[in-house]
């Protein structure tokens, strides 16, 4: 005992002594960092800086304001001010701090603390505590919580897996055979990691409930005081695109349900209903086939149906479709929508644009849809409150978006796919509604109450109770001749007065069983299916059944149940009514990967159809960048200073329609690839829809920024670099001539950054001669290098006419800048690229060449940069990474693999599942026919070709953060295998175990253990942006330009997917494999950074460094380069925000985004704007940081006190004010979080 006391204050005694380390290592730095910005002051600045703070400790010179007050007409305080901020990073602090919210910081202790270790008596280190027992009464009682727990580390002495086997198993064991033999008793377990170790994952035959467990109950649990509430939901699940396209499946369901349950709805008051799809999504059928085929037939149904009866409800979730119902509703349609509304039967859930997918989606377009949603109910239906989310088809669950959705204002969520197993275990223990928080919340405020659906799946067959064989009866539809009957085999009957006893008593015991599943006495009971409810036939099949067996249930007091038709928020009030009795748990983390049943794992969909996850990068890179462009634009246009006509009304309607276009995109059905081939075109063509609109704006609102009175809109003055010809091939570049009748010969471009920070780095253009100069603003730059143009992208033939100019371009933040291009006959100031090969027999057969072409005789070769040497063996194997700071060496390789799949005919890979037929295949190296190796002065690239894929290593040299970085794309054309997947495996010498990170959305990162009891498939996960492993030396981070799946199967390994092409449906309803695979390019940076200190081991999240979040934002979010068409008009840089240097480098504007008009003129662009603003959690690293400045912003760095009516902190989807704020407010955005503002210009 002793011994372990020992080895504990040890330890402890070492923590504490590194921490103060680090800590006086980090003032050293602080004060040389002061010493180096006082050299900017004059002396006499300097001399009062020094003798009137001597009294004050050196920390507090470094905190110190009056120094900036006193020089602040001096044009060196910025510089001042940006070196103080590198030492005020209060990011690293966040990092490491606990969970609760602090009313008083450490320097604050430090400087009134004496520190003169009194003995404090039997509290050694505190003091004698004295109290009078007459402070507490009969009515102020001390309250006392005795609350038993145990502390389990995932890992210290011990490991992860030794600690569960030792320990923490039997704990859990031993407690919840405590807890069952005394209700009083009670425990609390934070570790929600080794939940996943407690389960066997050994899938259990469970009686009825197949994949749970028999479920008993004592009818005596429910008394006449205490009764049984069961809220029976109608809803109809509209996908906007999987079967057929969005359009096909409002024309067809959508419309018909909307007008059917409106209707129902208005004849009885009882009925409600609830919708969820705001923009009606696409599956088998494209968007507009399913609106033309079921949408809008499901919502003129139910308006008709509630219409009748003002106890009817509904629900109603995709907001892509309602707006299709609403442009072609009839005036007394709209009106009647519109009290089903305000009367609370029609209930509208979530509010997002789509139902969207939660894995491969970026929060970018996650919170873009959500916005044009609730948009589009702001302005259509005025203040219609949702509190509610309903999600109960997408594959698997992000806490992103729970965090959007609270900060959203949304209170509740439901939800159903998650593992079989988890939701068993949760069932258990009546943990399915829980509050959902997230992992690097500080004070535990942005969580969400949820709810998980216990059973298989969300139709009727599986709402009621565990049994779905008795379920599926009450589905009173499929007791009709015109519809399919029960796969159990026995069909529903009407209820009459002969079996409605008999037929309520059955229900009954089913609901009673699933409420044995939940904490409090309130039942919700979903009543649908996809695309129900599409026709008055229908409705009145499910309502006028539904209402013999409500009333008798209700009229039998002996029963203690009430029943009643109702919406989720219904649902969620009548819990709120009982929390004060009842506690609930809390979970951090997310639901992925799912599985349905035995090793059935949902990570396939991860990858499926990956050249439209690439695409969807893209296209909101662009909407983007041109949301942000037409803001200030339109700004200008309000300021009236300029006498051009800008069209922006036209513009706006662009806008409008690329934004609704990429929302649909982001459906569960859409981004994960999961749709028929046909609905694949559609969704491909509207991302293509999306970036030519886009271009269109962009174009348009870059020429009226830079060349203002000389604008005309009948004239076009700007074209982008990329052209996209369409939806299913790659873009192909602007190219530029000077062997025309140019007597100028001179070509004018201009670069536009879209992000916070400085990019220093190379763009490339496509011309007609290797003989040009380049400057800018008429100085010369030199920094540029000239590349062969291949005929094509796996190609080794030059084409002899075009060639590529490299320029090294330098740019503010949020600005464009101009550069020209000069043909010159006399000399060429851009030297060319020297290429090699490994052998003769790849050397080009060319006549006449300016390039240099070697062929290498040695055993190897490398690329060097300041920073990295990347060192290949002679047959192109990566071999090693190089540390030049550090002297550092990395053992890394990389390579393909191939997974093939199963044969048997109901246990294979299609386009949900990943089921391989083992482990991966290695492609071998040796089959490559190509090996390329193109140096310059700018950038040296690697390049080599396979008949399965092509690879291509690059390493910059510009002074820029690119330089830190190894790039690497791969092409990928999967057009003549047949069930084959291929991985990109990452090889390295780092000794991380079995855990690694992924990120969720882009906007957090989570910790992933790789468990040996799961089967590969379930060891996968979604990897929208970035992954990375590390040990106590090394971090290596995957930056990735696209989604996919990642593993870490062994230590030191990281597999990243890149495509799939599989023959077979997987048995998921979508009748066909993915054979429309298209070329494809995935594009990724790998960094390579020392570690000096580890995050905390038992933390469930993680963090990027600053470099890897700009790194990223540089990869999604790429410059944008415009050909102008008018050379005669120059204007050398434009700003697009008044002060972009002073931007901090935590801070990233999500979007600026241009609000609509709320008038009859349905797209108008209003004076209003979003401002939507996040803040990096991140690693910090002593080396990377100090060069960057952390000082909040103020909405002055963006716009002019002029130009600002009003400003307003809001919800993140713009429908709820927090705060009003003035043009000098802070924009104080907390770490890891996202912020909106709503500004009105004048």
């Amino acid at each position: 005992m002793l011994e372990s006391i020992s080895t504990d204050r040890d330890e402890r005694q070492k923590i504490n002594e590194q921490w103060i380390n680090e800590h006086l290592d980090s003032l050293e730095d602080s004060m040389q960092d002061l010493d180096r910005a006082i050299k900017y002051l004059n002396q006499k600045q300097a001399e009062e800086l020094i003798f009137t703070q001597q009294s004050k400790s050196l920390l507090e010179i470094v905190k110190e304001k009056p120094i900036s007050q006193s020089i602040e007409n001096n044009t060196q305080t910025i510089l001042f001010e940006s070196n103080y901020n590198n030492n005020n990073n209060n990011q690293c602090t966040w990092r490491t701090s606990s969970p609760m919210n602090t009313t008083f910081n450490t320097q604050q202790l430090y400087d009134s603390l004496p520190f003169d270790n009194q003995n404090g008596g039997v509290w050694l280190h505190g003091f004698d505590i004295q109290y009078n027992t007459s402070q507490w009464t009969s009515n102020n009682k001390l309250k006392i919580i005795l609350m038993p727990h145990s502390h389990c580390d995932p890992g210290w002495l011990n490991t992860y897996e030794q600690y569960f086997a030792y320990s923490a198993r039997r704990i859990l064991n031993t407690m919840i055979t405590m807890l069952d033999k005394n209700s009083k008793y009670k425990f609390i377990w934070a570790e929600m990691s080794f939940l996943s170790l407690c389960l066997p994952f050994d899938n259990q035959n469970g009686g009825v409930w197949l994949h749970g467990f028999d479920i008993q109950y004592n009818t005596s649990q429910w008394t006449s005081n205490n009764k049984l509430k069961i809220i029976l939901m109608p809803h109809s699940h509209c996908d906007p695109g999987w079967l057929n396209t969005y359009e096909q499946y409002f024309a067809y369901s959508a419309r018909r349900i909307l007008n059917t349950m409106i209707t129902m709805l208005d004849k009885n008051s009882k009925y409600k209903f609830i919708w969820a799809e705001m923009s009606f999504l696409s599956w088998l059928n494209t968007y507009e086939q399913y609106f033309a085929y079921s949408a809008r037939r499901i919502l003129n149904t139910m308006i008709t149906m509630l219409d009748k009866n003002s106890k009817y409800k509904f629900i109603w979730a995709e907001m892509s479709f309602l707006s299709l119902w609403w442009d072609q509703a009839t005036y007394d349609q709209r009106q009647l929508l519109k009290k089903l509304l305000d009367n609370k039967q029609l209930e509208i859930v979530t509010g997002g644009w789509v139902m969207n997918d939660e894995a491969n989606t970026h929060y970018f377009g996650m919170l873009d849809q959500l916005i044009e949603g609730h948009q589009f109910i702001e302005n259509t239906f005025g203040n219609i409150t949702i509190q509610s989310s309903w999600a109960n088809d997408p594959f698997g669950y992000s806490p992103t978006m729970a965090y959007l959705l609270q900060g959203s204002d949304i209170h509740y969520v439901a939800i159903q796919r998650v593992h079989y197993h988890i939701k068993k275990a949760l069932a258990k223990e009546k943990q399915l509604e829980f509050f959902w928080q997230q992992t690097w919340d500080r004070n535990i405020s942005k969580r969400i109450f949820t709810h998980i659906l216990p059973f298989h799946g969300y139709d009727i067959s599986y709402s009621c109770g565990p049994d779905p064989k008795i379920c599926c009866q009450f589905d009173f539809r499929r007791g009709a001749k015109l519809f399919a009957g029960c796969p159990w085999g026995i069909n529903p009957v009407s209820i009459n007065e002969n079996n409605t006893h008999e037929r309520a008593e059955l229900l009954l015991d089913q609901y009673r069983k699933k409420a044995q599943l939940y904490r409090t006495n309130v039942l919700l009971i979903p009543l649908g299916d996809d695309f129900r409810f599409i026709s008055i036939y229908e409705a009145k099949l499910q309502f006028n059944n539904y209402d013999k067996l409500f009333t008798y249930i209700n009229q039998r007091a002996d029963w203690n149940t009430h029943i009643q038709y109702g919406t989720l928020n219904d649902y969620f009030e009548q819990i709120l009514q009982e929390k004060s009795l009842v506690e609930f748990p809390s979970y951090a983390g997310d639901f992925f990967t799912y599985a349905d049943h035995d090793d059935h794992y949902w990570s396939g969909y991860y990858t499926s159809r990956a050249f439209f996850k690439r695409m969807n990068r893209i296209a909101e890179s662009y909407l983007r960048a041109t949301e942000i462009l037409f803001s200030i634009a339109h700004a200008q246009v309000l300021e009236g200073k300029l006498a051009s006509y800008f069209p922006k009304d036209d513009l706006f309607t662009k806008l409008i329609m690329a934004r609704r276009n990429l929302g649909v995109f982001q459906h569960h059905d859409g981004i994960t690839g999961t749709a028929r081939a046909h609905v694949v075109n559609d969704f491909g063509q509207k991302l293509l829809t999306v970036i030519i609109l886009s271009q269109i704006v962009m174009q348009q609102s870059a020429a009226y920024l830079l060349f203002q009175n000389y604008y005309s809109f009948n004239n076009q003055f700007l074209i982008l670099n990329q052209e996209f010809e369409t939806f299913d091939t790659l873009p192909i570049r602007q190219f530029i001539s000077f062997n025309n009748n140019n007597k100028e010969k001179i070509r004018m471009i201009y670069i536009y950054n879209p992000t916070d920070q400085r990019r220093i780095e190379i763009v490339k253009i496509l011309l007609d001669t290797y003989y040009v100069r380049v400057t800018s603003n008429k100085q010369p730059i030199e920094t540029c290098q000239i590349d062969p143009k291949w005929s094509n992208r796996r190609s080794n033939i030059m084409n002899q006419n075009q060639f590529e100019l490299l320029i090294l371009i330098d740019i503010e933040p949020y600005s464009i800048k101009e550069y020209t291009i000069h043909a010159t006959t006399f000399k060429q100031p851009c030297p060319l690229t020297e290429i090699e090969y490994i052998n003769e027999k790849q050397l080009p057969k060319t006549s006449s060449t300016p390039f240099k072409m070697t062929v290498i005789n040695t055993k190897g070769f490398q690329i060097d940069n300041r920073f990295l040497s990347i060192i290949f063996s002679k047959n192109g194997v990566l071999l090693n990474v190089q540390h030049k700071k550090s002297d550092e060496n990395l053992r890394f390789h990389t390579n393909i693999i191939r997974y093939g799949t199963l044969k048997q005919s109901d246990h294979h890979s299609g386009a949900y599942l990943f089921i391989p037929d083992g482990i991966a295949q290695n492609i071998p190296t040796s089959n490559y026919d190509l090996i390329r190796i193109q140096r310059g002065p700018l950038i040296s690239r690697v390049y080599i070709n396979h008949e399965l894929y092509s690879l291509q290593y690059k390493l910059t040299n510009t002074n820029g953060l690119n330089d830190y970085m190894l790039g690497l794309s791969t092409i990928t054309h999967l057009n003549m295998n047949k069930d084959t997947e291929l991985a990109l495996r990452f090889s390295t010498g780092i000794k991380n175990g079995a855990e690694f990170f992924t990120d969720l959305n882009g906007f957090q990162m989570i910790r992933r253990t790789t468990y040996g009891k799961l089967p590969l498939q379930g060891n996968v996960y979604p990897m929208p942006t970035m992954a990375y492993i590390e040990d106590n030396f090394m971090r290596f981070t995957i930056l990735s330009g696209q989604s996919s799946g990642v593993a870490c199967l062994k230590p030191g390994i990281v597999d990243v997917f890149l495509d799939r092409r599989l023959t077979r449906d997987d048995g998921r309803g979508l009748g066909e494999g993915i054979m429309d695979n298209r070329e494809i390019i995935s594009t990724f940076k790998l960094l390579f950074e020392s570690r000096h200190t580890i995050a905390d081991r038992t933390s469930l999240t993680g963090y990027p460094t600053l470099l890897a979040h700009h790194l990223s934002i540089e990869l999604l979010y790429p410059i944008h380069l415009f050909h102008s068409l008018n050379s005669k008009i120059v204007l050398n840089e434009f700003n697009l925000f008044l002060k972009p240097l002073l931007f901090p480098s935590d801070y990233h504007l999500v979007n600026l985004r241009t609000l609509n008009n709320n008038d009859d003129k349905k797209y108008s662009a209003s004076k209003n704007v979003a401002l939507i603003l996040r803040r990096f959690a991140y690693d910090c690293d002593e080396y990377y940081d100090r060069s960057f400045h952390f000082e909040k912003p103020i909405f002055e760095h963006f716009f002019q006190v002029n130009q600002i009516e009003s400003i307003e902190q809001t919800s993140l989807s713009l429908r709820h004010i927090k705060q009003k704020l003035n043009i000098t407010s802070k924009l104080n955005v907390p770490f890891a979080e996202i912020i909106t503002y709503k500004i009105r210009f004048n």
